[in-house]
């Protein structure tokens, strides 16, 4: 999920970072030593914290585990007794965010190949020489954030980033680092890698989207990208959305103009919910559907379901939370009232809870942290339950 501000429901693990890193010569460990031993002052000194999703900072709560390995006769007292394959089939099986090798190229290439699944999946795999003078990304540049990796690591280092992707060679758009940087979600990576290309050869992007482009990090620069509205969406080579009636939409056979279609999920919308003590998670479960069926609200653009505090524990909505595989985030009081804007005000709810609305102030303030926000679906009741719906544009 996205990061925001609250409290996490226990089924979402905080975030633990594992780097693995292996070296084959004496030298090549004692490298692995001083980077580790830099890179946890660099964190100390808040200067980053690499992350899945490629970004770097630092956040509290959050753990970063370097772990060190070598390989060879010069260190038999550390050095590990496996096969290099099964050391790093445990690592790709351990979802590990980041390996390093600190060695050849060739050793890597070979010891990763058999594992690879999809630069979705894989973890970003980086190689340094020996020396330290050269840090090479290798794998998952984009979405593993290996790119961004070698840069921090050459500059903990002192070493020459090696980087090879094309978008970055060019500094030209990359749909990769645009939908990671905007929590969007890519549903055709082949269509992903033909957008591409087009800017690549100089030709614009025509993109319609739902999320005011100038909101958007890491956007195409004018010159590579034009926009096309609702009534010309067939044309749109990227289709940012949050809408069903979009998402869901066939594609047709032939598409005006040589449009690409590739359709990005916009994964920025929260769920506020209220609910009467005991309510069960059948009744919130009915709730949800009905409540984005009647908005036109794609599911797999929910990025969370939130609300206050107090309904931490509530059972129906945590069993709920669990089945969809929906986090399920909380806020304080004072938190959800901190939010400006035209709520609908309950006496009642406010004598409970401490704030005059729960669902529609937690979809707004939740929304609010990814951006600014604004409320798609106002307090709807269903039976024991009150939904609204915020999206982060």
């Amino acid at each position: 999920m996205s990061e925001i501000n609250g409290e996490k429901h226990a089924f979402i693990e905080e975030e633990q970072v594992k780097v693995q890193v292996i070296a084959f010569t004496e030298k090549g460990y004692r490298l692995s030593e001083e980077l580790k031993n830099r890179w946890m002052e660099a964190e100390k000194e808040g200067q980053g914290l690499f992350r899945r999703t490629g970004t770097w900072r630092a956040e509290k709560g959050d753990k970063t585990e370097v772990c060190l390995h070598a390989k060879t006769n010069a260190l038999p007292e550390i050095s590990d007794a496996r096969d290099l394959n099964e050391i790093v089939a445990a690592w790709f099986s351990e979802n590990t965010d980041a390996i390093i090798f600190v060695g050849s190229t060739g050793i890597a290439v070979r010891a990763i190949s058999p594992f690879l699944a999809h630069k979705s999946e894989d973890p970003a795999v980086l190689v340094i020489d020996e020396a330290g003078h050269f840090v090479i990304s290798l794998l998952s540049g984009h979405l593993g954030g290996a790119n961004e990796l070698t840069s921090f690591v050459s500059e903990l280092i002192e070493a020459q980033p090696v980087i090879t992707t094309a978008s970055d060679l060019e500094g030209a758009f990359s749909v990769d680092v645009f939908a990671k940087e905007n929590g969007l979600i890519i549903t055709d990576f082949g269509a992903a890698k033909e957008a591409s290309a087009k800017v690549l050869r100089g030709e614009k992007l025509r993109i319609y989207s739902d999320i005011g482009m100038e909101h958007l990090n890491m956007r195409p620069g004018i010159g590579e990208y034009e926009p096309v509205g609702i009534n010309d969406i067939d044309k749109a080579d990227i289709i940012i959305s949050y809408q069903s009636k979009l998402l869901d939409k066939a594609d047709p056979v032939v598409r005006p103009f040589n449009a690409i279609g590739l359709k990005l999920i916009a994964k920025r919308v929260y769920v506020g919910i209220g609910a009467r003590k005991g309510v069960s998670e059948e009744d919130v479960a009915k709730a949800y559907d009905n409540c984005l069926k009647s908005a036109g609200i794609s599911g797999e653009a929910v990025d969370a379901l939130v609300s206050i505090d107090l309904k931490k524990n509530e059972q129906g909505i945590l069993t709920f939370s669990y089945k969809r595989e929906i986090p399920f985030v909380t806020y304080t009081a004072a938190e959800l009232k901190s939010m400006d804007g035209d709520f609908a005000a309950s006496s009642f709810v406010e004598s409970v809870t401490g704030v005059s609305n729960v669902c529609e102030r937690s979809a707004a303030y939740a929304a609010s942290q990814n951006g600014q926000e604004r409320v798609l679906v106002h307090k709807q009741i269903y039976g024991s339950v009150t939904l609204a719906v915020a999206v982060s544009v």
